[in-house]
Formats: C-alpha cells, structure tokens, sequence
C-alpha cells in the first residue's frame, strides 16, 4: 500500500471522528436547549423582583411577580407575608389580615407576621385580639420594636400614658437610630400632652446621656430647657441640632439675644442666614441692630428683608410689617399688612384683620378699619 492510500485512509478516519464529535456536541446542545427551567429558581427571581418593587412602591408590579411565584411555587412560606406587607401598603386591611394569618399558619415562629397582625387587629379596633398578637410577636422576640410601639399605640388608646411611654422607651431599645430617636421624642410628646413637661425632659435628658442625637430630638430638649428657664442649656441644645438643620440658628440667636448677648446672637443669625437667605433672619438681625442702637445696621438688615421677601407667608409679612412700624414707617407697614390682610385665606383671620384695623385707625385710615371689622364681625374692632 502506497504512502497515498495511507493519507486517504487517515483523512478519511479524521472526517469520520470530526463528524462523531459534531454530532455529540449538537447532540449535547439539543438536550440542554429541551431541559425545562428550575420552577424553584425562577419563583425565587419573582419573588425578589416583586420585594424590590414593592420596596419602590410599584405596587402593580409587585403583585405581579408575587402571583407569578403563587403559580410556579404555591406553598412558598415566604409568600403570604410578602402578599400581605403589600396589601398593608395598600390600605387594604381585611386582605392583609387574611394573607397574615394564612403565614402564621405555614410558620407559626415568625414574630413579624404576628407583629402586623396585631397592628391590622388595632385598626380593625379588635384590642383583644391585636394585644394577644403584639404579646406573641415580643415572646417569640423580645427586640421587636414594631410590636412594643403598637402596645405602646394600643395603651394610649386606653389612656394609659405611663404605660405607653413604657412601651415606646422599650420599643426605641431595639429600634435603628432614625427610629430610636422618633420613638423617644414620642414618649417625650406624650409626657408634655399630659402635663408632665418635668417627665418629658427627664426622658430626652436620659436619651442624650446615651449620646442619642437628632434635630429633632436636640430642638424638643431646648424646648423643655426654655420652659423651665435653663437658658444654657437650651442654647447647648438647639446650636446642637442647628449643627445638622440650619434653621435651628434662629432660635440659638433670640435665646442669646434675650440674655443680652449681643455678639454671640449676631454670630447665631449669620449662621442662620448662610444656611437659608430669608426675610424672616433679616428682620431678627434688624432688631438686634436696634437693641444694640445701631440704626445704620438696621436699615440695611430691612433693606436686605424687603429684597429677599417671598410676598407668600403670613409670619414674613407680620414681621416685616412691625419693623417698619418700629422704623417709623407704617403707611408702608399698613400697605403690606392690607394686602395680606384681603386675601381670601386671610379674611378670616382675627389676629391679623384686628392687628391691621389698629394701624389703620392710627394711621386715620376708616376705609382700611371698616373693611377689616366687616370681614371678622361680630369680632370687636378698634
């Protein structure tokens, strides 16, 4: 046999192998192209999709992908408390109290599904039933700040402030910062509705030892301090939440100012101003200036106040209004206060209407004192 019939034969043999191969690989191919999905697998895809959307609030999309996982893996124990945080989303309380129970059943041990119960049980006005629930949700966790703030809800309902406040410290123990804050300020609210203002400050004094700290939080304790006259201390506490929302600055500068610090309350109404250029701070630096005798200061602080003025806030245009007053212009105080005055959402508004009658009567305006009385009588007019 020669060396060219044992080419042919060996190429022959390659075609032969390549084509064997080709036709496993395709082969290959082919069965996993004919493999069905994982039903498992592409529920567990709905399911996160639909949580993300509902996290979005896509609601409609949400329960689209939560019925697709109904479809593929009807006994997910993860899906009716998914359906149901949804449907509480939604406001619909007789759907989500069904979808919650029907969790409890497939998984009696997850305390979140006996925590909104309790809540949708409250607002269904079943106290029984939501307390049983609440109660079961802290057994099986202790930590479940959602459950002691319902209780905490459920006590003030029955008028039980001591018992509510309880319930809300304990709820804030547990809770993330954000809402450990809101939780304490809460409790604090409730002590002041009650008066107890001494109970209150002891709750957000005992809150800032534990370095908890928020506007909020920082402004609610400077109230507190300026009721019982701690000056001090009530600065200390709104310069702290001003560090985090500017606007706390005013109060830090009319404190100062009240002491007769005069520098420290303009360094305050500076700071006030670079957060938010508004009317309202240049009328307060204006009457610095005038305490401080200083009438050049104050002419450029009404002149700043008038240029920034929105024309759209009751308190600006009261404010301004007592400035020029207090500079000796009132005809333009009167003109400011009588605009305001006559707008519809202010024609009922005694405070003003009575406030503008009196300069208008001292300005010998009877028109402007006339049509302010009619708008409020039988009010008594100047």
């Amino acid at each position: 046999m020669d060396g060219r019939q044992l080419d042919l034969r060996e190429a022959t043999r390659v075609r032969k192998t390549s084509a064997v191969v080709f036709l496993w690989v395709v082969g290959c191919k082919c069965e996993q192209a004919s493999v069905a999905p994982d039903p498992k697998v592409e529920a567990d895809g709905h399911y996160v999709a639909g949580t993300s959307a509902y996290l979005k609030g896509d609601f409609v999309t949400a329960h689209t992908h939560f019925e697709a996982v109904k479809q593929l893996t009807p006994d997910d124990p993860r899906l009716p408390g998914a359906e149901g945080e949804l449907l509480l989303s939604e406001g619909r309380v007789d759907d989500a109290i069904a979808r919650f129970e029907q969790a409890i059943s497939k998984d009696p041990r997850r305390s979140t599904s006996w925590s909104r119960l309790g809540l949708l049980y409250a607002m269904k006005g079943k106290m029984p039933d939501s307390k049983r629930a609440l109660l079961k949700a802290i057994e099986l966790n202790p930590k479940d700040f959602n459950a002691h703030e319902s209780l905490g809800d459920a006590a003030l309902e029955a008028h039980d402030v001591e018992e509510a406040v309880h319930e809300f410290l304990l709820a804030s123990e547990s809770a993330p910062p954000k809402a450990q804050a809101e939780l304490i300020t809460k409790a604090a609210a409730e002590w002041v509705k009650a008066k107890h203002p001494d109970q209150a400050l002891a709750v957000l004094e005992a809150a800032k030892a534990k370095g908890i700290s928020t506007p909020e939080l920082n402004q609610d304790l400077g109230e507190r301090y300026v009721e019982v006259a701690r000056w001090d201390d009530a600065i200390a506490a709104y310069s702290a939440a001003a560090e985090q929302d500017p606007t706390a600055w005013e109060l830090v500068a009319e404190l100062h100012g009240r002491q007769l610090r005069f520098e420290d309350a303009k360094a305050a109404w500076k700071k006030a101003i670079a957060g938010r250029d508004v009317a309202v701070y240049h009328v307060g630096m204006a009457n610095l200036c005038l305490a401080q005798k200083d009438r050049a200061c104050a002419e450029q602080e009404l002149d700043r106040a008038l240029s920034t003025a929105t024309g759209e806030e009751l308190r600006e245009a009261t404010e301004l209004a007592d400035l020029l007053a207090t500079m000796n212009r009132k005809s333009d105080a009167l003109r400011l206060l009588e605009g305001v005055a006559g707008e519809d959402d202010q024609r009922k508004n005694e405070s003003l209407q009575l406030k503008t009658a009196r300069l208008a009567k001292a300005l010998n305006r009877p028109e402007v004192v006339t049509a302010c009385c009619e708008r409020i009588a039988p009010a008594k007019c100047p």
